[in-house]
């Protein structure tokens, strides 16, 4: 296989004292079972992409395994008004090229991710933003034009992570090489094979990280992730598939570490296509479908059913089963279709992939029970980053997914579902959700915002722009050398920084 080295990392690599050793103790390899689709953080949309940003940048803030805002590049913050932030940087922090991040890194890369020519998925999260400025080489403003209570939790996702501005006109993005701050840097990617990251020495956690390098093996079956694990050849696996780790838990040689999961399984259309622009058909496939089904068959029953927000946010989400088209009526869904001009069904396809991401299992599933109200439908299997490609150039009737969720309402709500959302993959436009959308994120308290987004839960489910399934659990199994990781709940393995080897 094709070994690629790429010049900026090589240059990093020149950069790493002579007197660092690398002791095979402290070296985790970790399988997964997707390669990365870039690494530029502010573009990135696949978890397997998302997984290595974690361990290659920093944001402003980020979220901890208890889903709490903590500090990250900036070690404070306040808000004296409504429509302003103010935050405090830290001192001495050095990007991966050793030079020193500071305020102005901070403004180019919140302006990069604004800027429409870079197609951020993380816009949304800074929709409001009128000026972002450097008040001094470690002060940073963000000024609204309207409340955004989500700000936060938005500055915490990695599509808004600090990048270094000369590498990015230099190399064009940086989907192929890492430049970041984080507690590790990128040594060597073999596409389809493997990943090395190595420990950054100046990070500024002292102490961390523990370990001197991560490697990321592609192995796409879970089967052998776990075989891997537990024949000592890999560290730590992250597992999908229920019929896997109901294995592993009664295999008292690993570590099976699980945890509900804030992210959401969905089987979304595009919805200028006929004739999915007739919500009456988008309605009687959601009346279809049976969770209960499709948790059993695909997850043996290690997830939660769920409305549009994730159940595990428990301030906001309505119980599933309060809202509308939540149970199967077939007859219900066969009257739907033929009052839409459909009374012998029709017959559309599934965009999907044979990794747990891109859903196959759950296609096959959905294709079974729609079958029963006389809808065809086809399963289109691509490769991976094919996938990838349809869903970002919205090339599918369908598609089953994982939406990365969020413990706050509008961070996950507004960029999938508004007219102009970042991530609105299914082309959905509606004035009322627009206006939902807007009047919540203009609201600051949570006895306020709560009756709008009860509304929206209600209305979305109605409109069916989009099936909301359930939400997976969230599994990691590891050896019992591996101490010190958490889990977040959004597939993020950030706590890798703290994580411990032993022999």
């Amino acid at each position: 296989m094709k070994r690629f080295m790429f010049p900026v990392v090589l240059a990093l690599l020149l950069a790493i004292p002579t007197t660092t050793a690398f002791s095979a103790d402290k070296i985790l390899t970790i399988g997964v079972d997707q390669e990365a689709i870039g690494l530029d953080p502010n573009i990135v949309t696949a978890f397997s992409s998302h997984r290595r940003v974690d361990l290659l940048y920093n944001k402003l803030v980020r979220v901890d395994d208890k889903l709490s805002i903590v500090p990250d590049l900036a070690l404070s913050w306040e808000n004296p008004d409504n429509l302003t932030y103010v935050f405090k940087l830290r001192k001495g922090v050095k990007f991966h090229n050793g030079r020193e991040m500071v305020a102005a890194d901070v403004v180019y890369s919140l302006n990069r991710v604004l800027d429409p020519k870079t197609a951020s998925p993380g816009r949304s999260y800074l929709a409001t933003a009128t000026a972002i400025e450097a008040l001094d080489a470690y002060t940073v403003k963000i000024v609204l034009s309207g409340p955004l209570p989500s700000l936060l939790e938005g500055l915490a996702s990695n599509n808004l992570a600090i990048v270094p501005q000369e590498v990015v006109e230099k190399e064009g993005n940086l989907q192929k090489v890492a430049v970041g701050t984080g507690p590790f840097m990128l040594q060597e990617w073999l596409p389809d094979n493997s990943m090395t990251l190595v420990k950054n020495p100046n990070y500024f956690e002292k102490g961390n990280p523990s370990l001197d390098k991560v490697i990321f093996r592609v192995i796409p079956e879970q089967a052998s992730l776990y075989a891997g694990v537990k024949s000592g050849e890999l560290d730590m696996a992250t597992i999908s598939q229920g019929a896997i780790i109901l294995q592993a838990l009664k295999d008292n040689t690993i570590t099976v570490m699980r945890k509900p999961s804030i992210n959401l399984r969905t089987f979304g259309f595009n919805n200028t296509r006929k004739p999915f622009d007739d919500v009456r058909v988008r309605q009687a496939l959601a009346l279809a479908l049976d969770r209960t089904e499709i948790i059993k068959a695909a997850e043996f029953n290690m997830g939660q059913a769920s409305g549009p927000l994730p159940v595990a946010v428990k301030l906001w989400a309505k119980d599933p089963a309060s809202l509308p088209f939540a149970r199967p009526d077939l007859a219900k869904a066969k009257k739907l279709l033929a009052d839409a001009g459909l009374p012998n069904g029709f017959t559309f396809s599934i965009v999907t992939a044979s990794s747990y991401e891109g859903g196959l299992d759950v296609a096959q599933v959905i294709q079974n029970q729609l079958a029963k109200i006389g809808v065809k439908v086809e399963l289109d299997v691509v490769e991976w980053g094919v996938y990838i490609d349809r869903w970002v150039k919205r090339d599918f009737d369908a598609m089953v997914e994982i939406r990365g969720g969020s413990s706050d309402p509008d961070r996950f709500l507004y960029r999938t579902l508004h007219s102009t959302g970042g991530v609105n993959n299914f082309l959905f436009k509606d004035s009322d959700v627009d206006k939902l959308l807007d009047q919540g994120r203009s609201l600051t308290k949570v006895a306020d915002r709560k009756p709008v987004y009860d509304k929206l839960q209600v209305m979305l489910t109605e409109k069916a722009p989009v099936i909301f399934l359930y939400s997976p659990m969230e599994n990691q199994i590891m050896s019992k050398k591996v101490t010190g990781f958490k889990q977040v709940g959004n597939g993020s393995i950030y706590y890798l920084a703290e994580t411990k080897i032993s022999n």
